[in-house]
C-alpha cells in the first residue's frame, strides 16, 4: 500500500494560506492525480483555509494545521484549527444568506465525503477523495 503524507503550520493569515495552498499543490503534483481531482482538492482545501481566516479567530491570531495523506487509493486533506468554532446554529443550505460564503457547500459538492469536527475547542475539516486515477494505478 501507497502511503504519502505532507503537513504544514502556518498563522491563520490570507496570505499564508495561499502559501499552504501551493506547498499543497506541490504535494499533489508527486501524485498520479488527474488535473480535475486536483483542482477539485485545492479548491475544496482552499475553501477551508479561507473558512479559518475568515471565521475562527475574530481577534485575527491563530494558526491553521493542514495535513494530507494518500493511502492507497484515497486521498484525505485536514484543516484543523483552536478557534472559537462553527456555530450549531449555522445554516447549510443551498441559497440561504449566512454571515459566511458557501465554502461548506462547495467543500461538500466537490468531495467524495466531508466531515467537521467544531466546537469551542476549534474546527477540524476533513475531507477525502477516492480518484479514478489512483484506483487504476493500484489495478496495474
Amino acid at each position: 500500500m501507497v502511503v504519502s503524507t505532507f503537513e504544514e503550520l502556518a498563522p491563520a493569515l490570507p496570505n499564508e494560506m495561499a502559501d499552504l495552498r501551493r506547498k499543497l499543490t506541490r504535494w499533489l503534483g508527486e501524485l498520479p492525480l488527474d488535473p480535475g481531482s486536483t483542482h477539485d482538492i485545492t479548491l475544496a482545501t482552499y475553501e477551508a483555509l479561507a473558512n479559518v481566516v475568515a471565521h475562527a479567530y475574530p481577534d485575527g491570531h491563530g494558526w491553521a494545521r493542514l495535513g494530507a495523506e494518500r493511502t492507497g487509493d484515497t486521498v484525505t486533506v485536514t484543516v484543523t484549527d483552536t478557534g472559537r468554532g462553527i456555530p450549531a446554529t449555522r445554516p447549510r443550505l443551498a441559497g440561504l444568506r449566512t454571515s459566511g460564503g458557501r465554502g461548506l457547500l462547495l467543500i461538500d459538492k466537490v468531495t467524495d465525503q466531508s466531515d467537521i469536527d467544531s466546537g469551542s475547542h476549534g474546527t477540524t475539516v476533513r475531507m477525502t477523495w477516492r480518484p479514478a486515477t489512483l484506483r487504476d494505478v493500484g489495478a496495474a
